[in-house]
């Protein structure tokens, strides 16, 4: 699977904001140009020993996943609360859906991101697009358009 310029920018804005050196306007915004200013901004503060919130350089790896925990936390909140329970989205979404919904919650724990090919049966952008946090969702999915015949 080929990494692609929005995987690659999807992945340093959500690893910057996972660790608190951007904000969450700047990861729910579409403009590139504000992401890409924050994202060096935050970079250059890091270089230079001005960054606000810093990880240890020792730090474990529990301890690396601690600010990404929150929201990881978040998502499964944002789903259950629109939705209740879990067998409902593959009720009402069909069970590609629901296991998107899972991969999406790990790429989210990993600060990776999710190809889903277009058109599929899965309805993940569909049910991201009924949360409260859409836009922050949206960046860790990557859609990757088929060919149709």
């Amino acid at each position: 699977m080929p990494y692609s310029c929005a995987d690659f920018t999807s992945n340093l804005v959500n690893h910057l904001f996972a660790n608190g050196l951007i904000t969450v306007d700047v990861v729910d915004s579409d403009d590139l140009e504000q992401q890409a200013t924050a994202s060096m901004e935050a970079i250059s503060n890091l270089a230079l020993g001005t960054a606000n919130q810093v990880a240890p350089a020792a730090a474990s790896v529990a301890d690396q996943m601690q600010p990404i925990q929150p929201l990881s936390v978040q998502f499964m909140g944002e789903l259950l609360e629109r939705h209740e329970i879990l067998t409902g989205i593959g009720s009402e979404y069909g069970m590609e859906t629901l296991a998107d919904c899972m991969y999406l919650l790990a790429a989210i724990q990993k600060q990776t991101s999710i190809s889903v090919e277009q058109p599929t049966e899965s309805k993940i952008v569909d049910v991201l697009q009924t949360l409260p946090s859409t836009a922050l969702w949206m960046t860790y999915v990557h859609q990757v358009l088929g060919v149709t015949e």
